[in-house]
């Protein structure tokens, strides 16, 4: 399995100028990683001067995911969590740190159930943060 095309995207309404530029750090682009192994990651948050983060959200999507309008096609893929990084003043102490590590899911099997989707292996995967945040105007 391979990630293609890191994408880090930060939602607000309003851009702030002297804010960091949120990124993906780890993993890098086009690493192969195999089901049930565990991969490091690490996210640039977007908190800078006049800038708070609060939490951002990272999924593992099997399609790449382009466009977030209403629609009868739903991402697949794999929720990993809700985060947070220390930044002041927006959450200077949270309580769920993103782990050094995560794990690649098996999609090779199927889960079961209803909605269970098709099983994939040896497939390209896009992993995604959506992050949470607020300038000071």
């Amino acid at each position: 399995m391979r990630f293609s095309s890191a994408i880090a995207l930060a939602s607000s309404f309003a851009a702030a100028a002297l804010a960091m530029t949120p990124a993906i750090i780890q993993p890098a682009d086009g690493t192969h990683v195999a089901p049930g192994q565990s991969f490091p990651f690490e996210y640039q948050i977007i908190a800078d001067y006049g800038v708070s983060s609060y939490n951002y959200t990272v999924y593992l999507f099997t399609t790449p995911p382009l466009a977030f309008m209403t629609s009868q096609n739903y991402g697949a893929g794999h929720y990993f969590g809700r985060f947070a990084q220390p930044n002041y003043p927006g959450n200077p102490s949270p309580s769920n740190l993103p782990p050094p590590k995560l794990v690649m899911p098996n999609f090779s099997t199927s889960r079961g159930g209803f909605g269970a989707g098709a099983s994939a292996s040896n497939a390209t995967y896009y992993l995604a943060v959506f992050e949470e945040y607020a300038t000071g105007d």
